[in-house]
């Protein structure tokens, strides 16, 4: 465990052992959806030391985003949700392993989910969401949702 990862986590001790810190560090977290509460699970994600995501969102920021979503601000309006949130996140830690996907996530879930055992849908894509179900069903992931 590097230096920076100690400081970065410490203070979790008590609420973890050391053995689950490590495994947070070890853990991959697939987060659909990073707007309003997919930006915040991520972010918390993050800072509680979870060493890989893959993000997935299609959409852009908009001005409306700006009450309630995480990563959204006046300079993030229009640019890419994954991209925003990939930049923010490594500025939380920089060693976190990223992947962004856009909509063709639903498509490589099978890919997925082997090595994301949790997955959090804080997406509004009812199709997609029905998509993850099934699959995540089917590779024994659990899925925690988290949208409004």
């Amino acid at each position: 465990m590097s230096a920076f990862y100690g400081e970065l986590t410490g203070r979790n001790a008590g609420f973890v052992t050391p053995e689950e810190q490590d495994l947070l560090r070890r853990s991959a977290v697939f987060v659909c959806g990073v707007g309003g509460m997919g930006g915040a699970a991520v972010s918390a994600l993050v800072r509680a030391g979870v060493g890989y995501v893959t993000i997935a969102d299609q959409d852009r920021f908009e001005v409306s985003n700006l009450n309630r979503q995480t990563f959204a601000f006046v300079d993030t309006v229009g640019r890419s949700k994954t991209e925003v949130t990939d930049e923010a996140i490594r500025r939380i830690n920089p060693n976190v392993c990223v992947r962004t996907l856009g909509a063709e996530w639903v498509e490589e879930l099978d890919g997925i989910l082997p090595s994301h055992r949790v997955v959090v849908n804080a997406m509004d894509d009812i199709r997609a969401g029905i998509q993850l179900y099934r699959k995540a069903r089917e590779h024994g992931a659990t899925v925690i949702d988290a949208y409004l």
